[in-house]
C-alpha cells in the first residue's frame, strides 16, 4: 500500500540524475515509469504531458551516496562554494573507489553545483550575485506559468501529496536539518511544475533549483532562518480554491521573499573536506 507521496506526477528526475533522495518519508527511492494505461500514455505523450511516475524503493549505490552527501555538505554550509573536491580525499573519506567519485561528481556537474575542468579537478560552483539574480528573476518569470497550470490541474489526490511533502519540509526545518529542508524546499517547486503537465517548463526548473538551492545556501543571511514551508501551505491553500490570478501573485511573492533574504554581497571561505565530512570518518571509527 503507498502513501500519498508514493505516487506523483513526476520527472524522471529531480535532483542527482536518476534518484530521489530524502523527498517526502525521506527513504531512498528511484522513479519508475508507470502508465495506467496505453491510450492514457499516448494521449498524454500527444499534448507534451509528463508521464505518470512512481517512486519505487531501492537500494542506494555508492554514488548516490556519495552525491548526496557531498550536495548536503553544500546545503549545510559545512561546503562552501569554491572549495576543491578532490577526488583522493573523497575516495579515502568514504572508502569508496575513484571510479565512484567521479561518477558522482558528473552528477553534481550535471545539476550544475560542480564545477569539472580537465586537469584541475572539480570545485563547488560560486555563482557571483549578478548570476544569482539573474536565476532568481527567471524563476519568477517560469514559475508564474507553473503555477497558474498547476492550480487549473491539481485533484484533491495530488493537492494532498503536495500538503505532506510540505509537512516534511516544515519537519526537517524544525530539526534544524538546514540541508534537508532546501531539498525538499526545491522539490516542492519541482513537484508543482510536473503537476502543471508542461515538459518545458519542467526542464527549466530541473535546472534552476538545484542552482538556486546553491545560491541559498551561499548568500542567506545568518539571522534568516528557513521558513519557505509556511509560504507553501499557503500556496497549497490558494490552489485548493482554484484562484489562478492569486496563486500568481502569491508565487511571485514567495520567489520575492526568498531573495530578499540573500546578502548578494558576501561570499564564504571555501572550506575542508575533512572538516566537512568529520561524522563520515566518526561512524567508521565507532
Amino acid at each position: 500500500m503507498t502513501s500519498p507521496c508514493d505516487v506523483l506526477h513526476a520527472p524522471s528526475s529531480l535532483f542527482g540524475g536518476n534518484i530521489v533522495y530524502n523527498y517526502c518519508s525521506h527513504g531512498r527511492f528511484q522513479i519508475s515509469t508507470v502508465a495506467k494505461s496505453a491510450s492514457k500514455a499516448q494521449a498524454g505523450e500527444a499534448r507534451g504531458l509528463l508521464t505518470p511516475l512512481r517512486i519505487v524503493d531501492v537500494p542506494v549505490t555508492q554514488d548516490q551516496r556519495l552525491y548526496n552527501e557531498v550536495l548536503d555538505a553544500i546545503l549545510d554550509r559545512r561546503l562552501n562554494p569554491g572549495v576543491k573536491l578532490k577526488e583522493d580525499e573523497l575516495s579515502d573519506i568514504f572508502a569508496v573507489s575513484r571510479t565512484v567519485v567521479r561518477r558522482a561528481l558528473l552528477r553534481l556537474s550535471h545539476d550544475r553545483i560542480v564545477d569539472i575542468q580537465p586537469n584541475r579537478g572539480a570545485t563547488v560552483i560560486r555563482p557571483d550575485p549578478d548570476k544569482a539574480r539573474e536565476i532568481l528573476s527567471v524563476r519568477r518569470l517560469i514559475e508564474g506559468a507553473v503555477i497558474a497550470e498547476a492550480t487549473q490541474a491539481a485533484t484533491a489526490e495530488s493537492l494532498k501529496v503536495l500538503e505532506r511533502c510540505v509537512e516534511d519540509e516544515r519537519d526537517e526545518v524544525r530539526r534544524q536539518h538546514a540541508g534537508a529542508g532546501l531539498r525538499l524546499s526545491g522539490d516542492f517547486h519541482i513537484r508543482l511544475a510536473a503537476l502543471s503537465g508542461n515538459a518545458t517548463l519542467m526542464g527549466y526548473l530541473k535546472e534552476l533549483v538545484p542552482q538556486t538551492s546553491l545560491i541559498i545556501s551561499m548568500y542567506q543571511t545568518p539571522h534568516h532562518t528557513l521558513c519557505s514551508h509556511q509560504e507553501h501551505f499557503d500556496i497549497v491553500e490558494v490552489m485548493k480554491r482554484g484562484d489562478v490570478k492569486e496563486a500568481r501573485a502569491i508565487m511571485d511573492r514567495h520567489l520575492q521573499h526568498i531573495e530578499d533574504k540573500l546578502d548578494l554581497v558576501d561570499e564564504r571561505i571555501p572550506g575542508d573536506l575533512y572538516a566537512a565530512f568529520a561524522h563520515v570518518k566518526g561512524a567508521e571509527k565507532a
